[in-house]
């Protein structure tokens, strides 16, 4: 496939909004949808999520949204679309600020990813599944 060039729609979260602004995420909080500059990718839930990893910083511009991944340094390994089922692999380090963070992660990761896919997506990170890579185990 050849790269486009389009932009993508991120997630990041409203902090204690209860659900005002979008999805309802642990600890009262909301998961926002934000649509990105444009960005080239081949995958658009590698791109997604490239996009949504290369960010580190903690706030987005004055929005007064929270990327509680800004922490993380995980890239995207591969995408695997077998068995019509879509798998993200991620890897590298995965950093929380607490409890709270592991629904903020959690929404940001699967709602970035479903919103490219169209689909829900299985995540993996270092080949842990994701609720397992969240465990605070």
């Amino acid at each position: 496939m050849l790269p486009k060039n389009a932009s993508v729609t991120l997630f990041y979260i409203a902090m204690a909004d209860g659900g005002t602004s979008g999805p309802t995420v642990g600890c009262g909080d909301s998961a926002v949808a934000v649509t990105s500059p444009a960005v080239s990718f081949t995958d658009p839930v590698e791109g997604a999520l490239r996009t949504l990893l290369e960010n580190h910083s903690e706030e987005i511009g004055q929005s007064g949204l929270v990327n509680t991944l800004w922490q993380s340094r995980l890239t995207v390994d591969s995408i695997d679309r077998s068995g019509g089922t879509v798998t993200a692999h991620l890897t590298g380090t995965l950093t929380m600020g607490g409890e709270c963070d592991i629904p903020r992660v959690e929404q940001q990761l699967s709602l970035t990813a479903q919103q490219a896919a169209g689909a829900p997506v299985a995540i993996t990170i270092n080949g842990k599944t994701l609720s397992e890579a969240l465990s605070l185990k």
